[in-house]
Formats: C-alpha cells, structure tokens, sequence
C-alpha cells in the first residue's frame, strides 16, 4: 500500500500546483469523491448480479433435470447454450459499447440477463428454458465489456487496477451470494425460486439510468466534448477543485465518428494481442466454466446428498473472491503479466491435485483443500486478466476488443460443460476429466508472457502502446 500512497500523494501536489489541465489529465489525477464511489459501487453490484445469474442453473441443475427429465448431455447443453447467447451478445451487443455508449450498453445488458431469467423460472419446457437462457446469456455477454471500459476509463491512473480489479471480485462474490441464496432456498422452496431471485437486477437499469456517468474518454473520442466536460467539472466540483481550470485535451479537436472500418484498422494493430488474449480466456473458461456447471452434481455422484454438495460448493467459491483480493493486490507490484502465469502455475497444480484427491478417494477435507486452492489461485487469475485486457486498446475499440476476447472465452464456456457432460456420459471418471482440462490453461498463460510488450501499471491508457 506505500506506492499506492506515494502516487496519492504526487496525484494531491499535481492538482494543487495546478490552474489549469484538460479533462484526461483531470480524470487520471482525480482523487476519490462521491461520483467515483457511486460509479464502483453501482458498476460492482451490476456484477454480483451478473454473477449470480451466472450461477443459478449450476445450483438448480441437479433438480431441474429430475424435472425435465434430462439425462446428462442434455445437461450440459443448458449450459453450452447460455454460453452461446454470451458468445453472441459479445459479438453483436457489446460492441456498440464503443459506438453509442458504456452506458446505455450496461442498461441494455441488464434488462436482457433479468428478463431471461424471468423466463427461466416460468419455463414449462426443456426447450423452453433453453431459450429463456440464450437470452440472459446476451445481457450477461454485453454488461462485461461495457462495465470494466467504463471502470478503467473512469478510473485514477493509481486506481485502476483496484477499480477493475473490485469489479471482477465483484463478479466472483456473485457466485457466492448465488451459493448461499441457493444453499437457503432450494431445499425449501426448489429450483425456481432461486430464479426468481435473479429477477431483481431489473431494478439496478434505474439507477445507472439515473446516478452513473458516461466515459469521458468516449465522449471526446465522439467528438462529445460539451458532454465531457460537464462531468469533469462535475468531479473537480465534489472533489474540492471548483477554482481549477479545465479544457478539453488537444486531441478532442481532432475527433471524428468512428466507422466500423476505422475501428477495423484499430484491430489490426492489436490482432495479436487480442488473439493471445482470447486464446487464455477460452482455456480458462473450458476449465473454469466446465467444471464449475457441474461442481454441484460432481459432489452428488460422489455420493454426497444435494444439501450437502450446495454447503462444499458455496465452501470452494467463498474462495474465489478472497483470491481475486490477492490478485488485485499483487498486480501492482509486478508486471501483470507474470501474475498471471504465476497464478495460473499455481491453480493447475491445485486442480491437479483436486483430481488426484479423487482418485485416491482421500479425505473429504483434502478434496476440499485441493479444490479451494484451485478455486483461490484461478480466482487470482482474473483482476490481474481483466485490468491488463481494458489497458491495451484505444478508447475506439476497447469494448469491441474486450468482447472479441469474451467471445473466446464463451467458447472455452460452450465446449467446457458440453465435453465434460459427455465425458460422465461415457462414464469417464472424475479424476480423469480433472487431468484433462489440467494443462491447456498453463499453456496459454506462458503464450502470453511472451506476446505481451511493457508494463502497463501506473500509466495513463492513453500513454500505454496500442496492443503493447
């Protein structure tokens, strides 16, 4: 925390020195104030609830099968199609994130993942929830790039890490509440309970609708100045600065509407890193996504009861935000880059472990252990992803590039679940599925170390190279 107050401290001499500084330079020294706070922590509980309802079909799984009577495969495919509706709102919402805004595109995505749910929880099919699912799976998709472009864009240079870095802890303590939600209601109430539940984000559209502020950084790249400065002004205002000076930065001159070619010359410059990053999300997200669908109904085939396997399952994702705190700390210690080979070393030798622990039909406790291990570092993993991923891009592109590398992830989030239903399909055991979806992500995380250039902490976006 010293260099996180020593920057504090330059940010505070730079502001008071001042008389005058544009927009940008404002936004990057900005201190904390009431409209920084409302935006995290509107931003962050959007993302618990994207959480949440990314978890319920996990926890509803093992008895709306018996419901529906779907054998194991079809299981699977519940969660390779709301992957799929993911997979399709990265590609054709999110990225009108960087054409009509951050923030209209968050409202949008918002409506769609509570309104699929809704469904959901009223689904008298099969086919019917699956349906209900590919339409939440579009607003889930389109609130990811939408939200974390807005948090790195508003956020202080000597923040960032920890604004993008809470919103993705946000997220993961989503799956939490969604465990103990689910842990309380379904054993008393059953599956669809739990869905109506994650009807209530539908209530967070009015107050981003109302109390959260467009990207600045979007604004002047639409040639919105006008619109720009009215909220700076609004932050030096409750930040104490009302006698500062502020003018928009040189380049607002220069801006122009941004064409879907120009935007296509921007990806070009970044095609490789983008394509490194998306390859590393897709192994995650086999692994991660593949495995979590089905953690609760693992437990239950290794004869534990349904209660029984909500409790170890809400255990092991208690973990996941608690490793994503670490996450966000180390990141500003070291380049982003090795914390997450670091943290990716460490989650392959703990699922590893987690498979062995079934093979060898250890203890309960040590299965657990390996399992919140995995749980712990993979969690680390994903602030350190998220706030590197929203640093590399120009403000023109950056929520189309944030939802190419989604769409690579919803691949990994398609296959994974669908695989490793097949896999129990077959009768494959536990343990050999774990060794299978071990390693990809190892591979990819050291792919990624050498294609990422420099070191992005502490920078402005708009002094950090285009794609490194």
């Amino acid at each position: 925390m010293a260099s996180l107050s020593i920057e504090k401290d330059k940010s505070v001499t730079r502001l008071t020195a001042a008389t005058r500084m544009n927009y940008v330079e404002f936004i990057d020294e900005s201190p904390m104030n009431p409209v920084l706070w409302i935006l995290l922590i509107g931003c962050m509980v959007a993302q618990i609830l994207d959480g949440f309802e990314n978890q319920t079909i996990s926890f509803a799984l093992p008895l709306l099968s018996k419901e529906f009577a779907i054998d194991h495969l079809q299981a699977g495919v519940i969660g390779s199609v709301t992957n799929f509706g993911l997979f399709c709102g990265a590609l054709l919402v999110a990225p009108w994130a960087d054409k009509i805004g951050r923030k209209p595109i968050l409202q949008w995505a918002i409506f769609f993942y509570a309104f699929g749910t809704l469904l959901a929880a009223l689904a008298p099919t099969y086919n019917t929830l699956l349906c209900a699912r590919f339409i939440a799976g579009l607003g889930m998709a389109a609130e990811f790039p939408a939200a974390f472009a807005l948090l790195s864009e508003m956020a202080p240079r000597r923040l960032r890490h920890i604004f993008v870095g809470s919103g993705s802890i946000a997220y993961a303590s989503g799956w939490t509440v969604c465990a103990i939600v689910a842990t309380l209601v379904i054993p008393a109430f059953g599956w669809r309970a739990l869905l109506w539940v994650g009807v209530l984000p539908a209530l967070m559209i009015f107050f981003v609708r109302r109390y959260i502020p467009e990207s600045v950084r979007f604004l002047l790249s639409q040639g919105r100045t006008e619109e720009a400065g009215l909220i700076v002004r609004r932050l030096a205002d409750s930040s104490g600065y009302r006698e500062l000076e502020l003018v928009p930065p040189p380049a607002a001159a220069k801006a122009e509407k941004v064409t879907w070619r120009r935007q296509f010359t921007l990806l070009r410059l970044s095609a490789v890193t983008i394509g490194a990053l998306a390859l590393f999300q897709l192994a995650n997200n086999v692994q991660v996504t593949g495995v979590g669908h089905w953690l609760p109904s693992i437990f239950v085939k290794q004869g534990f009861t349904l209660t029984t396997s909500f409790r170890f399952t809400m255990i092991v994702l208690v973990a996941t935000p608690i490793g994503q705190v670490l996450g966000m700390w180390l990141q500003d210690r070291i380049p982003r880059k090795w914390a997450i080979l670091l943290f990716s070393a460490l989650s392959a030798v703990c699922f590893v472990g987690f498979g062995l622990s079934f093979e060898y039909r250890a203890p309960v406790p040590v299965i657990l252990g390996f399992d919140i291990g995995y749980s712990f570092f993979s969690g680390a993993v994903m602030p350190v992803f998220f706030t590197l991923s929203n640093e590399l891009y120009d403000t023109r592109i950056r929520a189309l590039s944030a939802a190419l590398i989604l769409a690579g992830a919803r691949c990994g989030s398609i296959t994974g679940p669908l695989v490793l239903g097949w896999l129990l399909t077959l009768g494959t055991e536990i343990h050999q599925i774990i060794y299978y979806f071990s390693m990809p992500l190892l591979v990819a995380a050291i792919i990624l170390l050498f294609v990422i250039r420099g070191d992005s902490r502490q920078k402005s976006l708009d002094d950090v190279p285009v794609g490194h």
